[in-house]
């Protein structure tokens, strides 16, 4: 799977995301369609030479990645898969620019439908094995396609820019080597810990990054709605105000939240999972930080996607990288608690490479004692997880935690109110 998300990436290119930022810089319907086009055809282009060049070096995806023969039909059928995931994907995006969840929510749950009833039926009823699960995939691929299609049809023609697609090309491209990284750095941190810590290290994290995985649903819920948000606004005279509130209310809420988690981490490893996972506790509290950082870092590190600088996108994720993996090897005789920093500080370091460029940039401020109070109560709930302190301890720290956010929120809404 991670081999077909690899060429799903270098399939797309990033091209829905330059569609989004150029979607709003005219509003007339012959610029959006020559626009949306385009980047079709860039995306139909690019699908076709990744589909075909895998064709071509299938001896070697079956040797060195799949290390069977056994499998050439279901590999050539996820290429067609590939094929048509790729368009649909870029279709997808065209919904939620032209502010229509609702269109994009009934297609996405109809062809969801669709592909679990298919592979049901091609499993089960037809008894076609794995390659019936691919089946499933491509029916369901087919009808969001069709959906997407029939749904953005006044934008769809055979119209074809050549300076339009040098800026498609020029803002996505450089974006993509930032999103292979983010792809590797989960198998590779994997790999890592299993090699210089032990298994049962690696089967803690395994288990605490399903439970924080709760901060990655809130950072896919930001990232679809974000960047639209960001293109459509920038221009606006209340764009830096806005954002500014939007980030700060933010913030209270992603920060307390994960404060709350980290300080009943023991409690939620003893009752999800068994005694032998208490440990991950320290660990659930970092992962659950680490997210909120990276939720911050899409929320005011956007100066780069503004600005079409768009390889900072890239060279944050490489520095970060880098740094992880130096201090996942580095921090080895520190056990979780290595592991936990390591990931911390790489998204640490991104955030501030980023939101730092967009504060020079955009000439926005994002610091707020708010941030500084909620992550010294982070370190504290962290601090109380090592250490092991009593649960009645940790409850008091918790309503105090709960209890200074809501007084946060309301500052924040009373604020708001008074200006309106």
């Amino acid at each position: 799977m991670t081999l077909i998300k690899f060429l799903l990436f270098a399939c797309n290119l990033e091209f829905y995301n330059a569609i989004g930022r150029y979607f709003y810089e005219k509003e007339s319907l012959d610029w959006r369609k020559s626009l949306i086009s385009t980047g079709l055809f860039l995306t139909v282009i690019t699908s076709i030479i990744i589909a075909i060049g895998s064709f071509l070096f299938k001896d070697e995806f079956y040797k060195f990645y799949l290390n069977s023969f056994d499998f050439q039909l279901e590999f050539k059928l996820c290429l067609v898969w590939l094929f048509m995931e790729a368009i649909f994907t870029y279709l997808s995006v065209i919904p939620r620019f032209e502010k229509k969840p609702k269109t994009y929510v009934a297609i996405s749950v109809s062809a969801l439908f669709i592909r679990i009833a298919s592979t049901i039926l091609y499993v089960l009823v037809m008894d076609l094995g794995i390659a019936g699960v691919i089946y499933g995939h491509i029916t369901g691929a087919i009808i969001s396609l069709l959906l997407y299609s029939f749904a953005s049809r006044k934008y769809l023609s055979f119209h074809f820019s050549y300076e339009i697609a040098k800026k498609i090309t020029k803002f996505a491209v450089p974006i993509v080597p930032g999103l292979l990284l983010i792809g590797f750095w989960g198998p590779l941190s994997r790999n890592l810990i299993a090699k210089y810590y032990s298994l049962e290290f690696l089967g803690l994290f395994a288990f605490a990054i399903r439970i924080a995985s709760v901060m990655e649903i809130l950072n896919g819920a930001i990232r679809m709605a974000w960047n639209p948000l960001i293109f459509e606004n920038f221009n606006k005279p209340n764009f830096k105000k806005d954002t500014q509130n939007i980030s700060r209310l933010m913030g209270i809420l992603a920060i307390g939240g994960a404060s709350g988690i980290t300080l009943l981490a023991p409690e939620i490893s003893t009752y999800i999972g068994t005694e032998e996972y208490d440990k991950s506790a320290l660990l659930i509290g970092f992962l659950c930080l680490t997210g909120i950082v990276e939720i911050l870092k899409r929320l005011r590190g956007f100066g780069p996607l503004i600005s079409n600088k768009t390889g900072l996108l890239t060279l944050a994720e490489a520095v970060g990288m880098i740094l992880g993996i130096a201090m996942l090897i580095q921090f080895q005789n520190l056990g979780l608690l290595g592991i936990g920093i390591a990931f911390l500080v790489s998204a640490l370091v991104k955030y501030f490479i980023l939101t730092n460029y967009t504060v020079k940039k955009m000439n926005i401020a994002f610091n707020h004692w708010n941030d500084v109070l909620l992550f010294s109560f982070s370190l504290i709930s962290l601090g109380s997880v090592y250490f092991e302190v009593l649960l009645v301890f940790r409850s008091i720290l918790f309503l105090i935690t709960i209890g200074t956010c809501i007084y946060m929120l309301r500052e924040v809404y009373g604020k708001k109110t008074r200006t309106i």
